[in-house]
């Protein structure tokens, strides 16, 4: 086999020659390799391609004679051991990125590791040292009159030097067995345990650039490691990515649902809040043109007047919250009714509560018929109330049906309001009414004279109309 190796070997290095040189190339291009990564695989790979040119060049010109040829393979010899030396000094610079991962990531021992690291340079750095003066002086190795290649005593510094920086590089590979990943531990130790073999063989078997070469080809084989541990970490990095991508998308979308929802509570709230200040008509318009001036001509509406007889007198016997109180228990009771018979509740003013009914651009609506209904059932709210409070109320209803105009007035703290004759005319029949009595206009007895009973027509004083007729249900 060593026979082979001898007659062979000049092939084998051109080839691992080539190799490493392409795979130097392969490193600079490749784009997943970290910078600090790149750099130290880079020059490993040159390092190898040249280790190969020196020894290949040695063994070329090993039997020339002349007057150079033992300058050109002492040069030769030198560059074989530097650029041997210089590939552990470079692995050194991979192993040193590697901790400075573990660093970055908090792992322990990253200290103990750059202990290594830092011994490990200075063994590096005195083997160059011997390694030059073995150049000048016969220290580990002479080339005699023959130009044939001798080692001297000095050699076995290079066999202590040399296994003890592998054998450092041994511990970091152990130590850290658990934390690196199979595909950069493999080659690790392969190109530990392989160069060490082949630099015991160099020393026992002349002929034979063992060291060279087992070194360029686990070099290559680091490279084929590294590049697919590398693509692995990517792989996961972006499984990981997509992963809190995807949790970061459910999580926006539970966000984007809870707000949604609590807007279209929001949303609820303030239109109910609305709706119970303004018609569902009129709230719509307000809400898609809320600068748009909003008002209405309803041709034949029916208005409500009520108040209570002797309010005045009353809460001047009552304190503020007994007022209040009253007030607050009785307008519910009529807000209750208003909202089952979808009667148009409009304001309330102290003691006085206005409703209204045909609020509609049609005048053929039975208003004025539901309006009258409601009156009835407002009575029948205030007996209801007397049953329970100790303060016993009357009321005097007034009810005009005719053209209004209805609009919002104002842009904060707002009011929908009815304006016109007819409202006004309502509120007279309610002043000249009678205690729980429901006093209509002559426009509203017309409309309703079927279908509820009333007395005898009733002469009104209306202030600006005159003498009014007017009936009481």
């Amino acid at each position: 086999m060593f026979d082979f190796l001898r007659s062979h070997q000049l092939g084998i290095m051109l080839f691992m020659e080539g190799i490493c040189l392409a795979t130097a190339f392969l490193t600079l291009i490749t784009r997943n390799l970290p910078k600090a990564k790149k750099i130290a695989i880079f020059l490993l790979e040159l390092n190898s391609a040249l280790i190969m040119i020196s020894s290949r060049f040695y063994y070329i010109n090993k039997d020339a004679t002349g007057d150079y040829a033992g300058i050109y393979l002492r040069i030769a010899k030198f560059f074989d051991y530097f650029f041997s030396f210089s590939i552990i000094y470079v692995m050194n610079l991979y192993i040193k990125d590697l901790n400075n991962e573990f660093k970055s990531k908090g792992l322990k021992g990253w200290k103990y590791n750059h202990l290594i690291i830092r011994l490990n340079d200075i063994i590096m750095i005195t083997l160059t040292l011997i390694l030059i003066v073995s150049q000048f002086t016969p220290f580990c190795y002479y080339f005699d009159a023959n130009n044939v290649y001798h080692r001297t005593k000095g050699t076995f510094l290079f066999l202590i030097f040399l296994p003890a920086a592998i054998f450092l590089e041994a511990i970091f590979v152990i130590s850290n067995h658990k934390i690196l990943s199979t595909a950069v531990r493999i080659p690790l130790f392969l190109f530990i345990v392989i160069p060490f073999l082949a630099t015991i063989l160099q020393f026992t078997t002349f002929g034979i650039a063992f060291t060279a070469m087992s070194t360029s080809g686990t070099s290559v084989l680091l490279y084929v490691f590294v590049v697919q541990d590398t693509n692995r970490e990517i792989e996961r990095s972006h499984k990981l990515e997509v992963e809190m991508l995807e949790r970061y998308k459910k999580k926006l979308e539970e966000t984007v649902r809870k707000r949604t929802a609590e807007l279209m509570i929001a949303n609820q709230k303030a239109e109910n809040l609305l709706l119970n200040i303004l018609p569902v008509e009129i709230a719509r318009e307000l809400t898609e043109n809320p600068n748009q001036t909003i008002s209405k001509k309803y041709p034949n509406a029916t208005v409500l007047f009520t108040d209570i007889v002797g309010f005045t007198k009353m809460s001047s016997e009552m304190t503020a919250e007994e007022t209040v109180e009253m007030l607050n228990n009785m307008t519910q009771k009529f807000d209750e009714r208003a909202k089952r018979e979808g009667i148009e509740k409009i304001k309330t003013i102290g003691d006085s509560y206005m409703a209204a009914t045909g609020l509609i651009e049609d005048a053929n609506n039975d208003g004025a018929q539901r309006l009258i209904h409601f009156a009835q059932g407002l009575l029948e709210d205030v007996n209801e109330f007397n049953e329970t409070s100790s303060h016993k109320v009357k009321i005097r209803i007034g009810v005009n049906t005719g053209p209004i105009v209805a609009g919002v007035i104002g842009k904060t703290k707002f009011i929908y309001d009815v304006w016109g004759d007819t409202v006004n005319v309502a509120s007279r029949m309610e002043t000249n009414g009678e205690p729980m009595q429901i006093h209509v206009s002559e426009a509203t007895y017309k409309l309703t004279k079927d279908l509820f009973p009333y007395g005898k027509a009733v002469n009104v004083e209306v202030k600006g109309k005159g003498l009014m007729k007017s009936y009481f249900l």
